[in-house]
């Protein structure tokens, strides 16, 4: 890595996430009624929007009471009435086809180290109906009627919640913190019922959301690329995800502005209940959870989850080897690599994976399978050279001294 990125890892090496508060999106990132924030980079149209994004925006619009029903709230959509923006520009990451809207209750997770970087993810629905896997239903509005007039109001004054200990707890017991976090979840779950009395709505729902440690953990991987944002000359990776159509990076050294994106292909990997075992046809990856694996965990430690690894074949051997290569780093907490260099890719490195569930591309069956994505070399390229390019605009050439 060059000196700048060496500079930006340092600040991610010091970061210490920690779940502090929750609050409503209106409140604590000021989002208006008529904006909705979307996992990856931005649509360069309306009507690019891919279908269980429009699903997921109609939902969010009934649930906040503004639209009549659900070709009332795609009309809103299309006709650019209510807008749809990157979650990622406001320091949120949101899963799969979710959306963000005002009522909407945020985990807020801030780096305890010397940052301060705050950043803000949705509450996880549980299984069943879900906003996240791209459908629109009655269930699911209830749903988010459920999650956001009980859950959220219930976890406000939940107190800090120290993240870093459970993950590491969690890999030790086969979690690799992304496509599983069954044991992450468990040990969370049962940290939040106690705290809240261990009876009650709230409580039955936290124990039955066996992935609800998934969403403040991207919040906290968010947070902590946040620690490292704004080297200059820096390439390394500080946001990331897919919209469904493309996917897109943001490196330490863009400064927080703009978004390096290409076309992305469909995770690949088991399919999940196909009838008559013909498969459906796949999203393209989508979701802002692919921060965790740009971190290093997810797909780049799938090593420490035999039974997913299994799962995923011989892609998991290869998105294991990529780890050394592409990660910057020892962590001092975790003792794992982390850190993705973007010009490890273009000096030969491989291609970074994404652990991700497979949505139905039209938007129909939610969930379709599961597997690995891989994020388009392009993006790497196009984001170094406007990091390069910035420099030479108005900071100093940074020499690079890989080894």
């Amino acid at each position: 890595m060059n000196d700048a990125t060496a500079r930006a890892v340092e600040r991610m090496l010091a970061a210490d996430p920690v779940w502090t508060e929750t609050g409503t999106a209106g409140e604590r990132i000021g989002l208006d009624r008529h904006t909705l924030l979307h996992a990856g980079p931005p649509f360069a149209d309306p009507a690019e929007i891919c279908p269980p994004i429009l699903n997921a925006a109609a939902a969010a619009l009934l649930f906040e009471g503004m639209a009549g029903g659900v070709e009332d709230a795609r009309t809103l959509v299309r006709s650019g009435a209510v807008t749809l923006r990157p979650a990622q520009d406001f320091g949120v990451v949101t899963p799969l086809a979710a959306v963000v809207s005002r009522s909407m209750w945020l985990h807020v997770v801030e780096d305890a180290g010397s940052s301060g970087a705050r950043a803000y993810s949705p509450l996880n629905e549980g299984g069943g109906p879900a906003l996240r896997f791209g459908i629109v239903s009655g269930a699911v509005v209830e749903r988010l009627r459920l999650l956001h007039g009980a859950v959220g109001p219930a976890l406000a004054g939940i107190g800090p919640v120290a993240l870093t200990g459970i993950a590491g707890e969690a890999m030790e017991q086969g979690d690799e913190l992304h496509g599983r976090v069954g044991v992450a979840s468990a040990l969370l779950t049962e940290t939040l019922v106690s705290r809240l009395g261990g009876t009650g709505e709230v409580c039955a729902f936290l124990k039955e959301a066996g992935q609800f440690f998934l969403n403040p953990w991207m919040a906290a991987c968010k947070a902590v690329m946040l620690a490292a944002d704004g080297v200059p000359g820096s390439a390394l990776v500080t946001a990331a995800g897919g919209n469904g159509v493309r996917f897109g990076l943001r490196l330490s050294g863009m400064m927080g502005e703009g978004w390096a994106s290409a076309p992305v292909a469909a995770p690949q990997g088991p399919d999940i209940g196909s009838p008559g075992g013909a498969p459906r046809p796949r999203l393209p990856a989508i979701g802002d959870s692919a921060v965790i694996d740009a971190l290093g965990f997810g797909a780049l430690a799938l090593d420490a989850a035999p039974l997913l690894r299994a799962e995923m074949g011989a892609a998991a051997e290869t998105a294991i080897a990529a780890a050394d290569r592409l990660l910057c780093a020892d962590h001092p907490v975790h003792g794992r690599r982390v850190g993705l260099d973007a010009r490890a890719v273009l000096l030969g490195g491989p291609v970074p994976p994404v652990c991700l569930a497979a949505l139905h591309a039209a938007g129909e069956d939610g969930i379709v399978g599961r597997g690995l994505a891989w994020h388009p070399p392009s993006c790497h390229a196009e984001a170094v050279a406007l990091v390069d390019a910035r420099s030479r605009a108005g900071f100093p050439d940074v020499p690079d001294h890989r080894v």
